[in-house]
């Protein structure tokens, strides 16, 4: 029997950021986030584009997103994110009062604000999430000023009170657009207004994917100093019940229980005992346990995907009469069918091509239609004959009219009088006598425009100037 090892499901192994588009809470980790860091399964595209959750701007007050599908915000192939119940998605564990939240920003927006809703003390958990379900005031906004946040934005709430299990629901919401982007964070409120022994819960739980009779699933669980070998538990697929990934979950914690001594899986009853379920099951030590983290591998009786294959080299023309040519090196190692597609910003397909290699690294073209200058991305499945699929990373580049050439010299001139500069511009800074080339910034194709209250991208200066700049000499 030929085993492969799957990757460790763990939120220190997260994937590159080269994404689709544009930003997800990182922390506590929303239910999209967890789908591209494995913890969630069965998530559609928010296993590769947790950051790609973005739809017209009206929760809570219009249509947009629709009731029952505010966790997929209505965007087709996230359609799975809106399944709702107790046990189905992996929680964060808080508590009530003094809460951080984190947004990573793949491509930034000028934004109006950040907003963060809770469901109600009576919600029904086990119903699909509608505006009913959550308070109707935001219990805690953030201004954006109009501005382009950082990388990463820290925002410090207060959470109102709650035992047990709720969600939160973030919504950024976009000045240059008529977007928000909309995140789901499944969490449970420390100790669940019970007293018990097991208080403390682990990073990670015990869930996973579907698997097949002859594979094995494999819990392993990590202290400050690393692995902790002797708790290592395994459990054999050994019938066709168990390759459900929710009971084999439930037949792994009992496993762990029976076994352990410091620490148990399952969920909190209200006499603080914790009970494996059908569903994720998370874990928990005592309070003061240096245990930290559980981690889920497998080793599986059908090899992984064998073959691979690479992007690089993006090249793009100049835009004329709305036409333009993207071309990008593909690297193969064995034998796969590529099919390549390039959509603008609002995600709307505007080039296709389509290839078979095997063994080869070659270029290939996608002639451009309907195209104007900004933002674009290149997404790419590869398939091998036996269907299995490889999704490389999202390229984003930019596209920019002939006219606009490469960008010419220009005296610097600041604050009065100064526009956006096109990307390869170069500028005199009279404040060091340097001299800086503009970037293409992501999706807009020009530097950052500031004025005399936002200096932060000032070339040379400003303390995010190397964002949009590079010294030249």
């Amino acid at each position: 029997m030929k085993l492969s090892k799957i990757a460790l499901m763990m939120a220190t192994l997260a994937a590159s950021s080269s994404v689709w588009s544009h930003g997800y809470i990182e922390l506590p980790e929303s239910r999209a986030y967890k789908c591209k860091l494995g913890t969630n399964s069965e998530c559609g595209r928010a296993q590769w584009e947790p950051q790609s959750v973005e739809q017209i701007s009206g929760f809570p007050d219009n249509a947009r997103p629709l009731d029952g599908q505010l966790a997929s915000g209505s965007v087709a192939g996230f359609e799975p994110l809106d399944r709702q119940g107790a046990n189905i998605w992996a929680a964060n564990t808080i508590k009530s009062g003094p809460q951080s939240f984190t947004w990573f920003f793949t491509a930034k927006h000028k934004t109006n604000n950040w907003r963060y809703y809770i469901t109600k003390p009576d919600w029904d958990m086990n119903k699909p999430l509608t505006r009913a379900s959550f308070e109707e005031k935001a219990f805690c906004t953030i201004d954006g000023h109009g501005e382009l946040p950082k990388d990463r934005e820290v925002h410090n709430c207060v959470v109102p009170e709650r035992t047990g299990y709720h969600v939160i629901y973030g919504v950024w919401e976009i000045a240059d657009t008529v977007n928000s982007f909309y995140q789901v964070i499944d969490v449970n409120f420390e100790d669940d207004g019970v007293v018990s022994e097991w208080r403390k819960q682990l990073q990670g739980s015990i869930t996973g994917k579907d698997l097949t009779v002859g594979d094995k699933v494999i819990a392993r669980f990590f202290n400050a100093d690393g692995e902790v070998l002797s708790m290592k538990t395994e459990l054999a697929i050994d019938n066709e019940a168990l390759t459900d990934k929710n009971r084999w979950s439930q037949a792994l914690a009992s496993k762990i229980n029976a076994s352990q001594k410091e620490i148990r899986a399952g969920v909190k009853d209200k006499e603080g005992n914790v009970n494996p379920i059908v569903g994720t099951n998370p874990v928990f030590a005592r309070q003061g346990s240096t245990m930290k983290s559980v981690v889920i591998s497998y080793e599986e009786e059908t090899p992984g995907i064998s073959e691979d294959i690479r992007i690089s080299g993006l090249s793009s023309s100049k835009i004329k009469d709305g036409k333009a040519q993207l071309t990008f090196n593909a690297e193969v190692k064995g034998k796969l069918s590529i099919e390549a597609r390039v959509y603008d910003h609002n995600q709307m397909q505007k080039g296709y091509v389509k290839e078979m290699l095997e063994d080869a690294s070659q270029p290939l073209t996608i002639s451009l239609n309907d195209v104007s200058e900004g933002h674009h991305m290149l997404k790419v499945i590869a398939s091998n004959e036996a269907g299995q699929t490889i999704q490389p990373e999202i390229e984003n580049f930019n596209l920019e009219a002939e006219s606009n050439g490469g960008g010419g010299d220009y005296n610097y001139v600041f604050p009065n009088d100064l526009s956006k500069y096109t990307a390869g511009t170069t500028v005199l800074q009279p404040k060091n006598g340097k001299v800086y080339q503009c970037k293409p910034f992501p999706y807009s194709g020009y530097c950052i425009q500031w004025n005399s209250g936002s200096t932060n991208y000032e070339p040379g200066v400003g303390t995010n100037w190397q964002d949009a700049w590079i010294l030249k000499k």
